[in-house]
């Protein structure tokens, strides 16, 4: 397998370029949801409630496709780092096979569940069947992105991001197209409603996941063709597994934490739910940036640690930094200027463009501490440890929804209580990862920096 050396040459240059093409992945991925936002938002609130309801199970996938996708990046990283491209690949090819079990196990267990959680989170009996209706083509298009993520993720332990942008790049492409036609039956007098929304992203993932499969089969470098390198290897799964398990919890929790904040906002109707949905959708594209860059960050740290490299773990951290401030930088003076504008797109309802533009104002104050955690998470990732990212999220949402139950019995609480709340839990994830990253890079890099002083 030839991989990408990362532990050579400019590390800023290493991260604006794979950050690039992981950003243009990223950007991708989100106008998936806002594509759906936009032309469902043309059917009404109810429509939008649903839709933002039903994608709240998207963050359940990424809980699991994040387990295996930063515990495979590390492995495959480090071991590309120690030029031992046998065991990177062998890496690699145990990866997809976890994915795809993974990927069955999920679609059963969400299709067995997705009724009783529609009904009990909607905030009203309309609302619940149109998430009814949206989860039934959903839910295997979001199984199927859980080898296509971990199929990224272990590309990119080898320096390879282009792959999985063009194909990405792709499918949105597709998605819209399809969309109008899909859910307004434009051209086909058949119009499905969010159903068509659903079912745009359940062909575009299925072109995208082919199109990336035939990239890597068609090349010796990246999958064991050999039968006994598919038998399952509990040893291997249970490494990737214990590197990715906190950061897939990470994200676990905040699938919680959401479902919290709709639970929250179910009293107020559906406008305050749509506007949170939407809001999320714009804020992914604030904090994308940041993302990418922590992604980016993490294969660099892997590789050079593992080729024993302290000065340029640091540096990596350093850049990441620079850059993710400077990002969202630029989207908290966005969302504080213009939230209206960021709103209408997705809506013309007053009540929503209203409930959002509050969202938008609040959440806007997190975005630079954000920068921070997300550069301190790609080292964690890197070396191969995100229990301290884990430790901080849990902290965060936990201070969240423990004081946002104590506030929601006073007979004036309103959402925006719960933004406020939020700037007060990032900080306190903010400190908490700054301690634990000292920790970790003393840890990790002093007895390196001992052994090349010696």
């Amino acid at each position: 397998m030839a991989a990408r050396d990362l532990t050579g040459g400019a590390v800023r240059g290493h991260l604006l370029r794979m950050s690039g093409f992981m950003l243009l992945t990223m950007l991708v991925q989100t106008a998936y949801g806002l594509i759906d936002i936009f032309w469902v938002g043309r059917l009404g609130r109810d429509a939008v409630a649903a839709v933002a309801l039903g994608s709240n199970l998207m963050m359940a996938l990424m809980a699991v496709a994040q387990t295996l996708s930063v515990g495979a990046t590390a492995l495959v990283a480090q071991a590309a780092g120690r030029k031992d491209f046998d065991e990177a690949r062998r890496l690699f090819t145990q990866s997809q096979l976890l994915s795809a079990l993974l990927a069955l196990l999920f679609l059963v267990v969400a299709l067995a569940l997705y009724g009783p959680y529609s009904d009990r989170l909607a905030g009203s009996a309309e609302v619940a069947r149109l998430t009814r209706e949206f989860l039934v083509p959903f839910i295997p298009a979001m199984a199927l992105q859980i080898p296509m993520f971990v199929l990224s993720a272990a590309l990119r332990g080898v320096g390879d991001v282009r792959s999985a942008s063009f194909a990405q790049l792709g499918t949105v492409l597709l998605n819209i197209v399809l969309a109008p036609v899909l859910i307004f039956g434009w051209g086909t007098g058949r119009p499905l409603g969010v159903a068509g929304a659903a079912l745009t992203t359940l062909i575009a993932v299925l072109i995208g996941m082919a199109g990336l499969l035939i990239h890597v089969l068609r090349q010796d470098r990246f999958l064991d063709r050999h039968a006994a390198a598919w038998r399952p290897q509990p040893a291997v799964w249970r490494r990737m597994v214990r590197i990715g398990l906190p950061s897939g919890l990470e994200l676990g929790v905040l699938a919680v934490y959401f479902g919290f904040i709709m639970a929250m906002l179910r009293s107020f109707g559906a406008a305050p739910q749509a506007a949170f949905g939407i809001g999320m959708r714009v804020l992914q594209f604030g904090v994308m940036p940041a993302m990418a860059i922590s992604f980016a960050t993490a294969a660099i740290v892997g590789q050079n640690f593992g080729a024993g490299q302290p000065g340029r773990v640091r540096q990596a951290f350093v850049e990441a930094l620079k850059l993710n401030l400077a990002a969202v930088g630029l989207f908290c003076l966005v969302f504080q200027l213009a939230p209206d504008a960021l709103m209408r797109p997705f809506s013309a309802d007053p009540a929503v463009i209203r409930y959002g533009a509050e969202f938008l104002r609040w959440i806007s104050w997190n975005l630079l501490a954000m920068g921070v955690v997300a550069a301190c998470g790609g080292v964690f990732a890197g070396f191969g440890n995100t229990l301290p990212s884990l430790f901080g999220t849990v902290v965060r949402f936990g201070f969240i929804v423990t004081v946002g139950l104590l506030l929601s019995a006073h007979a004036d609480f309103a959402p925006v209580w719960l933004w406020a709340l939020s700037i007060g839990g990032t900080l306190l994830q903010l400190a908490l990862n700054l301690l634990l990253l000292r920790c970790e890079l003393h840890r990790h890099l002093l007895p390196l920096e001992r052994t090349s002083l010696a």
